[in-house]
């Protein structure tokens, strides 16, 4: 990983970025989980953001969305929407798409990103394969970028303007998919990193 990399920076934090279009529903979904997750690992040096490539910056959450996640345990109360930059792109160690139809744009600002950036779906199940292998989320990374496949179906639905219940589907899906990639990647951290007290 080259010098420049945020996971190699002073706080040794790792960043994810979780990546769909409007940044209001899916991303900050998957974004919320994930702190949820993180909660219950105080000082993992593991940081998550979330961004959207056709983003209005300063845009609510869906009321719809903020609803589901919390019905989680997860809060969008605070959250903005936030464009994806090629500052967002550079600054994360790990990119994780909602769905394929992402993966362009997140190239398009940095195509050195290609390595780390998947959609969550194919991720997910590579981290449940190789995790054992991976002796940090960096390497669990690597592991991805030669193992990772697409699949039908590994879209994320984008519920926007659909009834209450395709967020609450959309919401559990990404819970089953975000959950155990993050209990993964604090599984992964060095020992020494992981903040355990």
């Amino acid at each position: 990983m080259p010098a420049d990399r945020p996971g190699d920076g002073p706080d040794g934090a790792f960043g994810v970025l979780f990546v769909c279009t409007g940044n209001i529903c899916r991303s900050p979904t998957a974004e919320a989980l994930a702190r949820r997750e993180l909660a219950r690992h105080p000082g993992v040096p593991i940081q998550v953001s979330s961004a959207g490539s056709h983003a209005l910056e300063g845009n609510p959450a869906a009321s719809r969305s903020l609803l589901a996640a919390s019905a989680r345990g997860a809060s969008l109360e605070r959250h903005v929407a936030r464009e994806l930059t090629r500052r967002r792109v550079r600054a994360a160690d790990l990119i994780l798409c909602m769905a394929a139809e992402h993966r362009p744009f997140v190239l398009s600002y940095d195509r050195s990103a290609a390595n780390r950036t998947f959609v969550l779906a194919a991720f997910a199940r590579v981290a449940g394969q190789w995790d054992w292998l991976a002796t940090s989320p960096a390497e669990l990374v690597a592991l991805a970028a030669d193992h990772a496949r697409e699949q039908d179906g590994d879209d994320v639905f984008d519920p926007l303007g659909h009834p209450a219940q395709a967020y609450a589907a959309c919401a559990e899906r990404l819970d089953s998919l975000v959950t155990p990639v993050i209990a993964t990647l604090v599984k992964t951290m060095p020992v020494g990193t992981t903040g355990a007290t």
